[in-house]
């Protein structure tokens, strides 16, 4: 991609938008709308489990050892079915692009058949942050708990910028996962590879995409700024690999 596909990528992605928005905006909602009813049905099989202890008469730290090992799965399952809808979300922008299938049904399939590997994807990032964030936090709760509250602020700034460093590394994981048909290592090392390559393109374009997803947190506009703006910075995120 030469110099001026930087911008082309975000101008492709609003025209893509643009001549069938519901195929975005789909999706957009898709992903919230099942985090939300898997949530609410793991909570209900929590209350079920323990509404069931409780009337076989089961209590004290049974039940708590019970109810805290199936939570911890329930919690497992989450975060392995987050992953698969948000690579399925990816999976429908890419495909609205190419004007390829789209749906409920097409979102439910592929979250289902490739919760796996992006929960891979999911896990290594969170174990590199926790590894390169964890010292900070351990170092300020030891050694400068009682000193000035301004290292609180130095060792947060700190913390946020290698979150985000972290972040952006791992940026075009899923999208190389979905385009490239890829394992999930191998797509982590075709992102970490690409950003090496487009470098400040690649951190724009981020950096764009990043800044709209932080809008989504205005009161008010955000609902606005999720279905329309979201889906375009993600879908300039997508464009801009495949244009690589």
């Amino acid at each position: 991609m030469d110099g001026d596909g930087l911008f082309q990528s975000i101008g492709d992605a609003l025209e893509h938008f643009s001549r069938d928005p519901v195929a975005f905006m789909v999706p957009t909602l898709l992903y919230p709308l099942f985090l939300l009813i898997t949530l609410g049905a793991f909570v209900g099989i929590l209350f079920i489990l323990f509404m069931l202890l409780t009337l076989l008469g089961v209590g004290g730290e049974i039940m708590l050892y019970v109810l805290g090992g199936v939570g911890a799965l329930l919690a497992l399952a989450y975060m392995l079915l987050s992953a698969g809808y948000k690579g399925a979300m990816v999976a429908e922008y890419n495909n609205a692009s190419d004007k390829g299938e789209v749906g409920l049904m097409h979102f439910m399939r592929y979250a289902l058949a490739n919760s796996g590997g992006l929960f891979i994807i999911s896990i290594v990032k969170m174990a590199v942050t926790g590894f390169v964030v964890m010292p900070f936090v351990l170092l300020y709760y030891f050694l400068l708990i009682n000193l000035w509250d301004g290292w609180l602020y130095l060792f947060g700034i700190i913390a946020l910028f290698l979150v985000f460093i972290i972040e952006f590394m791992f940026a075009f994981s899923f999208t190389a996962y979905v385009v490239r048909k890829v394992s999930p290592i191998t797509a982590m090392i075709i992102s970490f590879n690409f950003i090496k390559e487009k470098n400040v393109k690649a951190l724009l374009v981020y950096g764009f995409y990043g800044l709209v997803a932080l809008s989504t947190l205005v009161p008010i506009l955000n609902i606005i700024t999720y279905l329309v703006f979201y889906p375009i910075a993600y879908t300039s995120l997508v464009l801009f690999f495949k244009g690589r």
